[in-house]
């Protein structure tokens, strides 16, 4: 027991034993490893630190050289820019003394002063016999005017006495003709009376006769007895006498209806005729008043250009008097002015050339030696090089500008395809845009975000990709309410159009289009879309099939001011946009109401297949276009 107690001991001590020493050596290892680490670090920095330092030298040399350059070449060019300011202020001064000179011999000159009064003298004659001529042409031409005039108001008159003239034998036919037509009426009523009482008193003897052989008749038949046939032939004699005082009594009913219908109608033609003279005289009165208001306004006129000329001649016979009386105290006002300014200038050539010579002076007395070890010479070589590194900088920085426009075009077109092909990604830009509740975005700096009330919209379910697809397939130009102006500047609808079979009139204009764009590469119409600021919020408003209509009013801050609370996106194209100009300038303004219409009762099966409602650059109207989307997932209930 105790020699295995004393095993356990000593393997326990060996065990701890070994431990230590590992531990040691382990930790005596990891200090090696850093004093390493910490030496290897100190030497590193130690070297970039120096490299910093030679670099931070290089660099102060460089700046110094340059700034030693540049400052040498702005005093070069001081120089020559002072020199060249000096030799044109000499030149203006020596071209100034020289004018002054001719003006002062001129002046000194009798024979020129009195050529230049006989000129004046000449010139003003010369004004005058214009004058006189103007005066007689303008009488002349009153003379021509008044005589034209009274030609004018003879033959008014020659003509208003013609047509009373006519007037009159119009008057005098139409009394004739209804003379004869009522003489002849009454001669024919005349013939009828007599027809009438002719057979009225043949009538009378024949029933005299009747009623005599009926009396005696009678008497013989009482006195005998009558047979039969006899008294058959008496009623039949009786009935023939009544049936024509009836059809006597009915012929003249209907000749007293024709004669009241006649004299009906008479006193209708002499009513239309008699209202027809009274507007005739009407017509004439108003005729009258307006050339006789027209007389008075042109001679108004005559009498006002009259006075404005007369005005005007009395300025300018002002003007020439003044002239006349003032010349000689300019000219002495002229030469006192041109003798100070002399003065003046030959005291300043005098001092500037008194400064050019202490300058002078001073610069030969301090000039030094250049030290060109300090300042090395500048040679053309070096300015050649500096000016082809600044050139290769500059081209850098053009490619690098360009590569990332380029980038960013990349990436709005990816996104807005990607808006346009998914769905989903419509969706969550436009959950993004309202959540966010940003006023403007980047790309499209008119859009704004408005809240609503969901109570007023009914929930419908958004349109799949394959309707979608099946919306933008069935999309034509010829469709588009102006199609001309589509297949001109809308790309996107051209690419549709380009599928279907265009018409016959546009068979040259696709055939140049061809040209164009083998010439010159055509852009994507959507980025076209991205500068109008309606080609991703249609993007929106197409995938998630949401109502929307088109308002019109004069500014954007008029429709924002009437819109009403409701979650929605508004797109607005203003006036200064260049599509809306082109459109205004090109489209005629009927469009504004057939689309408005369209706009305001449209469904949105009927809104995304219409190409002009899919796309913004159809859409035409006043200085502001509104395209407002109604809710993000429903439609409007009021």
């Amino acid at each position: 027991m105790q020699n295995s107690g004393r095993g356990a001991d000593h393997f326990n001590f060996i065990t701890r034993t070994d431990r230590k020493s590992l531990h040691t050596q382990i930790g005596l290892l990891v200090t090696k490893a850093k004093e390493v680490t910490a030496a290897e670090l100190h030497e590193r920095s130690r070297r970039l630190k120096n490299m910093l330092d030679e670099e931070d030298k290089r660099y102060e040399e460089e700046f110094s050289n340059t700034v030693k350059n540049r400052i040498d070449q702005d005093i070069k060019e001081r120089k020559e820019h002072l020199h060249a300011i000096k030799e044109q202020v000499a030149k203006q001064q020596k071209k100034f003394l020289e004018e002054k000179h001719i003006q002062q011999v001129m002046l000194d000159c009798y024979e020129i002063r009195e050529a230049l009064r006989h000129q004046d003298l000449v010139e003003t004659k010369i004004v005058q016999e214009e004058q006189i001529l103007e005066n007689q042409r303008k009488k002349r031409r009153e003379c021509q005017q008044d005589n034209y005039w009274l030609e004018l108001n003879r033959r008014r008159w020659a003509q208003f006495d013609c047509n009373q003239a006519e007037e009159n034998q119009r008057r005098h036919q139409m009394q004739q003709q209804v003379n004869h037509v009522l003489a002849v009426q009454v001669a024919e009523h005349e013939e009828k009376r007599k027809e009438e009482l002719a057979e009225r008193m043949e009538d009378e003897r024949l029933i005299n006769s009747l009623l005599e052989e009926i009396r005696l008749e009678e008497f013989e038949k009482e006195h005998q007895a009558a047979p039969v046939d006899q008294l058959a032939y008496q009623a039949e004699l009786l009935k023939e006498i009544e049936r024509k005082r009836c059809a006597r009594l009915a012929e003249w009913e209907a000749e007293k209806a024709d004669h009241m219908a006649f004299c009906r109608e008479t006193q209708r033609l002499e009513a239309e005729a008699l209202a027809k003279i009274a507007q005739s005289k009407k017509d004439l009165n108003r005729a009258t008043l307006e050339y006789l208001a027209y007389l008075r306004r042109m001679q108004s006129l005559e009498l006002g250009i009259e006075k404005m000329m007369d005005e005007r001649i009395a300025d300018l016979y002002q003007l020439d008097m003044c002239t006349k009386v003032n010349i000689t105290e300019r000219v002495r006002v002229k030469r006192e002015a041109a003798e100070k300014c002399h003065v003046i200038l030959r005291k300043q050539m005098c001092e500037d050339y008194e400064r050019k010579i202490r300058s002078d002076a001073e610069l030969r007395e301090n000039k030094m030696m250049e030290n060109r070890f300090v300042h090395p010479e500048v040679t053309h070589e070096m300015i050649v090089c500096r000016q082809i590194q600044h050139k290769a900088d500059l081209d850098a920085q053009i490619k690098e500008m360009k590569r990332i426009q380029a980038e960013e075009e990349q990436r709005f077109d990816s996104r807005l395809m990607a808006a346009v092909d998914d769905p989903v990604l419509c969706k969550r830009l436009a959950k993004e845009i309202l959540e966010n509740g940003i006023d403007y975005l980047a790309p499209h700096p008119n859009w704004r975000v408005m809240a609503c009330n969901p109570n007023k919209y009914i929930p419908r379910p958004p349109a799949t990709e394959q309707d979608f697809n099946a919306r933008v397939a069935g999309a034509s130009v010829d469709k588009c309410p102006c199609p001309r102006e589509a297949r001109k500047h809308c790309g996107f609808m051209a690419s549709l159009g380009n599928q279907d079979v265009p018409p016959e009139g546009a068979k040259n204009r696709v055939e140049a289009a061809t040209i164009d764009t083998a010439q010159k590469p055509q852009k994507s119409a959507f980025r076209n879309c991205r500068y109008d600021n309606w080609g991703l919020g249609l993007a929106i408003a197409a995938n998630l099939h949401v109502p929307y209509r088109i308002e019109i009013g004069r500014t954007i801050r008029d429709l924002h001011s009437q819109d009403k609370p409701g979650k929605a996106i508004i797109i607005t194209a203003p006036l200064s946009d260049a599509s809306t100009t082109l459109l205004l300038s090109t489209i005629e303004l009927d469009w504004t109401e057939q689309a408005r219409k369209d706009g305001q009762g449209s469904s949105p099966e009927a809104a995304h297949q219409n190409p002009a409602h899919r796309h913004g650059g159809q859409l035409i109207g006043h200085p502001a276009w509104v395209l407002q989307i109604f809710g993000s997932n429903g439609w409007v209930t009021e």
